[in-house]
């Protein structure tokens, strides 16, 4: 009898020991959804009648928890809470140890500007087809980077490290913008740049 209960002891400590390693594995891996829209409610329940629990704007992530029909169950504060899908998408956490923060002097141009080609230096026509694009020093920022800018602690957009200039050194970005007004109007900023 002693022996039939040793057995079944080492065979649950083995089973825990098996277990172990792929618990770790998930937790490791969570995923995050990532607003699409400004001023998007966070609610109680899983239906527009939910109570709103608070907002987020664009950009802001939150790890995923679950689903039901068409609403994603997130960790909101510590607390369950529910989002519409359409307004989401999946994306990758951002480890904070990764990122870089840069204060940079941030100009605009637009793709139309004295001197521009419209291609990039990634070889983007971005007269053809509209992207969220910055020109870096490669030096600084590789080209390629996802960058996020914020102005004012608030995210002006997330952008991809695709294009250079020759006024561009050091500490400097430029902005693509689709209409000369707002270029003008953006004028020169201090901005807030996060490497991804």
């Amino acid at each position: 009898m002693l022996k039939k209960i040793g057995t079944v002891l080492l065979l649950t400590v083995m089973t825990f020991a098996m277990l172990l390693p792929q618990q770790q594995v998930e937790a490791a891996s969570k995923t995050y959804v990532q607003s699409q829209v400004n001023g998007l409610n966070v609610r109680a329940a899983a239906h527009v009648e939910g109570k709103v629990l608070g907002k987020i704007n664009k950009g802001h992530q939150l790890e995923r928890t679950g689903s039901k029909g068409a609403w994603i169950r997130v960790n909101y504060k510590g607390k369950t809470a529910w989002i519409a899908t359409k307004y989401l998408r999946t994306v990758k956490p951002v480890a904070k140890s990764s990122v870089k923060t840069y204060t940079m002097n941030a100009s605009a141009y637009t793709p139309y500007c004295k001197g521009c080609s419209g291609k990039t230096a990634l070889g983007w026509n971005v007269r053809t087809q509209k992207h969220n694009v910055v020109a870096v020093d490669p030096r600084v920022i590789p080209l390629g980077s996802k960058v996020q800018v914020y102005v004012g602690g608030k995210l002006m957009g997330t952008y991809t490290a695709a294009d250079t200039g020759g006024a561009i050194k050091g500490n400097k970005i430029d902005i693509l913008m689709y209409s000369q007004s707002a270029a003008l109007k953006f004028g020169r900023k201090t901005v807030t740049v996060k490497v991804l």
